[in-house]
């Protein structure tokens, strides 16, 4: 991984003045000065390479370099199998097959979540939890979905197969009582990796985001009761709370 922090670069001829950029960067690494009509570049090194400045900038008068740049990969076999039935012109996705690759996408979200997860946690500070959960309940409304689910099971089988990739997840439920103990899980590898706490910011941020994916599809609202965390597997204790009928 190269840590050297990135060098970006303002064409100042190009740049029309709008401050765009500025409003838009996460980590304040321009500032905007009024008098010259430019934004200069103040603190590179907390660029962490979202290019949402490049994104955003009409002039295309930002460019970055001494970065890793990120590639677009997607990876649902499934869906995969469906549009390669539409035709030839599906066949574009850049599907991971190397495991050096797999390895350095896994590297490159880990790290983006942690600056999303650290930039959350600034701006809104004890929000968290709702911020997850308003991302699952996003998620639930937007990914498609193969077959409408009649039950609690059913909910939880699907998320145990959507989310496979990422967690391995084993639910046990009892009346309105459900345990969920996640054996292989993509954040407990990556907080091993950065040496982080289990139970820090990523865990609160995910276990809601399935907790509000889980409330948006079953319409049940979940409560968590106790966490308990280790390095093998990690057991969740929710209280469920049924929608009156």
């Amino acid at each position: 991984m190269n840590n050297s922090a990135p060098e970006i670069t303002i064409d100042e001829k190009a740049c029309v003045g709008c401050a765009l950029c500025a409003d838009i960067c996460p980590t304040k690494v321009f500032e905007y000065s009024e008098s010259d009509a430019v934004p200069g570049v103040v603190k590179a090194h907390e660029c962490f390479g979202c290019l949402s400045c490049t994104e955003i900038c009409p002039a295309t008068a930002i460019s970055h370099s001494n970065i890793r740049m990120s590639q677009v990969f997607y990876h649902d076999p499934k869906a995969l199998a469906l549009a390669k039935k539409t035709g030839e012109t599906a066949l574009v996705y850049n599907v991971i097959e190397e495991e050096e690759s797999l390895k350095q996408a896994e590297e490159d979200l880990g790290m983006r979540l942690l600056s999303v997860a650290s930039v959350l946690k600034q701006t809104l500070g004890q929000s968290l939890p709702a911020v997850g959960t308003m991302a699952g309940r996003s998620l639930a409304t937007q990914l498609p979905r193969y077959q409408h689910p009649e039950s609690v099971e059913d909910v939880l089988a699907m998320i145990v197969h959507m989310f496979s990739g990422a967690w391995e997840i084993e639910p046990e439920l009892s009346d309105d009582k459900l345990t969920l103990t996640v054996g292989k899980c993509f954040i407990r590898d990556l907080c091993g990796r950065e040496g982080i706490s289990l139970g820090g910011d990523l865990c609160v941020l995910f276990y809601n985001y399935l907790a509000g994916y889980f409330n948006k599809i079953s319409g049940i609202r979940p409560r968590l009761t106790k966490a308990s965390r280790g390095q093998e597997q990690c057991v969740y204790e929710v209280k469920l709370y049924k929608p009156s009928s």
